[in-house]
């Protein structure tokens, strides 16, 4: 089995399709939200790859609760400043540095002005602004903010510079963001049978074992009264068409699935695909 690596200076576009269903108190609710990348590979070296990531555009084009889509509104405007990254991984895919991180703290204090400017009766969004100010004013703090885009999690996703002999460990982001839930995932790749250079890898997550301790951080928010009885159940797989050629991402798939009781749950599918 060989190794997946980045092997040509290009740049791609791409369409992230994200599904959301959750189920919250009995009331389920569905959204679809669409992002537009255009990633720029602008430098192989020995040990890392350096990368422009633009997002072209992030909209919510299905809601059924105006609640998710004021809370989108709200999103969208804090990721603005992260809107244009330049950044260094090593051949693994972990962030090493961001480059271009006082241009990122410029915008973001543009950002700000302009939406505190246009919402000064919300007095909520200007507490939330505040909170976000700690967030890039502390050490790592833009690097921990990079890390946590979808950009990570469902395109590098750990696919890049090793074998995929064995399972690695990796925390997933509960949906209702209260917590990570560890995995163990396992990868397998081969050629694909019927495309030339396209070689196809197929990712299967085990949750492991989660204390009850740690089942009360994850829902100690939620009406639920017996954690001794509480088993909830995740799921997670994911697959995709890589250009042996390039080292781009031809097209892919993301699913996550989590099962707290009959009240709570939900599933999230993320659909990624090159465009012209």
């Amino acid at each position: 089995m060989e190794y997946i690596n980045f092997k040509t200076l290009s740049n791609k576009k791409y369409l992230v399709n994200i599904i959301s269903n959750m189920l919250l108190n009995g009331m389920v609710s569905e959204t679809e939200v669409e992002l537009r990348w255009m990633l720029t590979l602008k430098e192989i070296g020995s040990h890392d790859y350096t990368f422009e990531l633009i997002t072209l555009d992030h909209r919510m084009v299905k809601a059924d609760n105006m609640g998710y889509i004021e809370i989108h509104k709200v999103v969208s405007q804090l990721q603005k400043a992260l809107n244009e990254i330049t950044f260094t991984v090593d051949k693994q895919g972990t962030l090493l540095q961001v480059k271009n991180l006082e241009q990122i703290k410029e915008r973001w204090e543009d950002v700000k002005a302009e939406t505190i400017e246009y919402n000064k009766a919300n007095t909520s969004l200007v507490e939330l602004f505040k909170i976000q100010d700690e967030a890039f004013e502390k050490v790592g703090g833009v690097d921990a903010m990079v890390k946590a885009m979808e950009f990570f999690d469902i395109y590098l996703n750990n696919i890049y510079g090793r074998d995929f002999f064995g399972r690695i460990k990796k925390n997933i982001p509960n949906l209702f963001r209260s917590g990570l839930i560890p995995f163990a995932l396992g990868y397998d790749g081969n050629k694909s049978p019927d495309k030339d250079n396209i070689y196809n890898i197929k990712v299967d997550g085990y949750p492991n074992i989660v204390a009850e301790n740690h089942l009360k951080d994850l829902y100690g928010g939620f009406p639920i009264s017996d954690f001794d009885a509480l088993k909830p159940i995740s799921l997670y797989n994911a697959q995709y068409n890589i250009d042996l050629l390039s080292g781009f991402i031809v097209d892919g798939e993301v699913n996550f699935s989590e099962a707290i009781n009959d009240k709570f749950g939900g599933e999230v599918h993320y659909k990624i695909k090159q465009y012209e």
